[in-house]
């Protein structure tokens, strides 16, 4: 390049490092340009890294390292490594290497000068566990070399160290020097981060990132079946989808932290890596269609849940994608697309919860903790954040956040829906009694009457125990309706209604407003001799009453009875019973009213 480009170029990167917010967004839009244009463009060797006993336990490889793009990717070992090579390495700079989505092959070199023998044995680590090729050379200054192949497209058995991310022993326990060249390829994202570390400190980190994971993949899990033995006692369907939704982002964290290829899938490298578009792709169609039930967008945002339904639609299209388009394209549009969609649902669940809608309040609180989680990884992904740790225990955290929210979130919808449905429930009983009371006199009506004789009937049959009932009318009501008015003779017809309601002292007793001014009352387990007290009771109660009716011949309210009992061996039917105390009724105002029938 001549040397007024290579100028530009710097000017160009300083002006783009004080813009970085910019930056940053220009990137996610643009499918993220490769970390290689921000850095520096020096073509030369970076420092020696050296050793002694002193040094710390794990060194983290950045200025120390210089690259080269293989365009063609066509160069070998030999190539590179040869003395006449005229291939320019570019020093790193201060940051982790990271090249985004970049599918071009990368060559690494750094040098250890060890100053003095060392007790412990070293290690080179590449601590993210999805670059497809990594090959490694290295020559010391005693004429040694070496060289591993492996690679998250190769069997996991051809490891050199059984680990969950890459590690690669070097010789570096005697006095001298080594160079090491590092070689990798890959469709995703192209993150390094290279450390050199001893053997107690690898142990060490090893055992507790097992500690760790476990328990964290352990709660997933037990979140996973807590829901969807939920769903099973309630069989709501966003339960399902919540137990899909939990159950796809616990299998991605599971492969990216290179578990799954390391204990489920070793001899299926190329399902592994094809598996991550899969899971990424369920959860957010399933996640769509929990945000659908959980926040009702098909009632409060009829636009915006169509936008959503769209992208479900996409996802559903970009999970059968791996089976034709390479994963180069598809892995930068799984890492951009799910942040608009999760802002989206954010932005209706800020709406709603500024209207005091609780469930929207607690979606927001889970999904602002998974939102800056995945905006770091994937910033990391597409190379514009460095710590590849920070940005997967972000997202760690973020999802188990989400998770424990939402589950609490659906408990608390579940409590909701249960008081509604007691209210309802509660409402439809008054409604329901209602429908079978008398406004005027407030007790039964015909309806319930009906009900309750048929049951009550049934029972005495089954039981053998004998069934009584009472038809009551009012003496002379037509005259006194004609007399004092409609208004006195409603007053009238309450005021006998619960002058016989109070004459009845089981639970089991019921009286109803037959029709007009008739009444009838239901005495179960009574024989007609019982059935005559509570008759008698009745008359002597009315009479008591001392409602003043000029038109009648006692000058007072009263009423006639008619009594009839199933012990009455022609009685057959409650349709028979119910016409014997009729006729008995008739025949006790036949005889003068203010009588009883039996």
């Amino acid at each position: 390049m001549p040397k007024d480009s290579e100028t530009f170029e710097k000017i160009e990167t300083s002006k783009t490092r004080n813009r970085l917010p910019l930056v940053l967004w220009t990137a996610l839009l643009s499918l993220a340009l490769p970390y290689s244009y921000f850095a520096d463009s020096i073509p030369v060797q970076g420092p020696v890294l050296r050793l002694d006993s002193h040094s710390a336990g794990k060194i983290p490889l950045r200025e120390e390292i210089s690259y080269f793009k293989d365009t063609e990717g066509t160069l070998t070992w030999e190539d590179i490594s040869a003395a006449d090579s005229e291939v320019e390495f570019k020093k790193n700079t201060d940051r982790m290497p990271n090249f985004g989505y970049d599918s071009s092959p990368y060559w690494l070199k750094f040098s250890v000068e060890t100053e003095e023998s060392l007790s412990e044995e070293r290690f080179l680590t590449l601590e993210y566990p999805h670059i497809d090729y990594v090959d490694v050379y290295w020559k010391d200054s005693k004429g040694r070399e070496g060289e591993f192949h492996t690679g998250d497209m190769l069997p996991f058995k051809e490891r050199p160290i059984t680990e969950r991310y890459f590690v690669f022993p070097l010789t570096l326990e005697d006095k001298g020097k080594i160079e090491v060249y590092i070689r990798v390829k890959t469709e995703g994202s192209l993150t390094l981060p290279l450390h050199l570390v001893t053997k107690s400190s690898l142990d060490q980190s090893s055992r507790i990132s097992l500690l760790i994971d476990g328990i964290y993949f352990g709660a997933l899990g037990v979140m996973v079946f807590y829901n969807f033995f939920l769903f099973l006692g309630i069989r709501e369907k966003t339960y399902i989808y919540y137990v899909i939704l939990i159950f796809a982002v616990t299998y991605f964290l599971v492969m990216s932290s290179g578990y799954g290829y390391w204990f489920l899938f070793p001899n299926s490298p190329k399902f592994v890596n094809s598996s991550f578009i899969m899971a990424t792709c369920l959860a957010m169609i399933f996640l769509g269609l929990f945000a659908e039930e959980y926040l009702q967008t098909r009632d409060t945002y009829p636009v915006l849940h169509i936008f959503i339904r769209g992208l479900t639609i996409i996802w559903g299209l970009v999970a059968v994608l791996p089976a034709f388009v390479p994963l180069k394209y598809l892995m930068p549009l799984t890492s951009i697309l799910p942040i608009p969609e999760i802002l989206i649902l954010m932005i209706i669940s800020l709406v709603q919860s500024v209207r005091k809608d609780r469930k929207a309040r607690i979606f927001l609180s889970a999904w602002m903790f998974s939102l800056v989680g995945v905006f770091i990884f994937s910033l990391n992904r597409l190379g514009l954040f460095d710590s590849e740790e920070i940005a997967s225990g972000m997202l760690k955290i973020g999802v188990l956040s989400n998770v424990i929210l939402l589950s609490l979130g659906l408990v608390d919808r579940i409590n909701t829906f249960q008081k509604e449905k007691e209210e309802y429930k509660e409402r439809a009983d008054k409604l329901f009694e209602l429908s079978l009371m008398d406004p005027l006199t407030g007790v039964a009506n015909r309806r319930f009457f009906d009900q309750e004789l048929e049951r009550e009937w049934n029972r005495s049959v089954r039981t053998e125990r004998p069934l009584s009932l009472l038809m009551i009318d009012v003496d002379f009501f037509k005259a006194y309706n004609d007399t004092y008015g409609h208004l006195k003779g409603d007053q009238v017809l309450f005021q006998v209604a619960q002058s016989l309601k109070e004459c009845l002292n089981r639970s089991s007793d019921m009286i109803a407003r037959y029709g007009g001014e008739e009444f009838s009352v239901i005495l179960p387990d009574t024989p007609v001799e019982g059935a005559i007290v509570v008759a008698l009771n009745m008359l002597q109660t009315v009479e008591d009453m001392g409602i003043p009716h000029s038109e009648s011949t006692f000058t007072r309210v009263t009423v006639s009875i008619g009594v009839s009992s199933n012990t009455d061996r022609d009685i057959h039917s409650y349709q028979e019973l119910l016409g014997l105390a009729d006729k008995n009724l008739y025949d006790s105002k036949a005889f003068g009213r203010n009588h009883i029938r039996h």
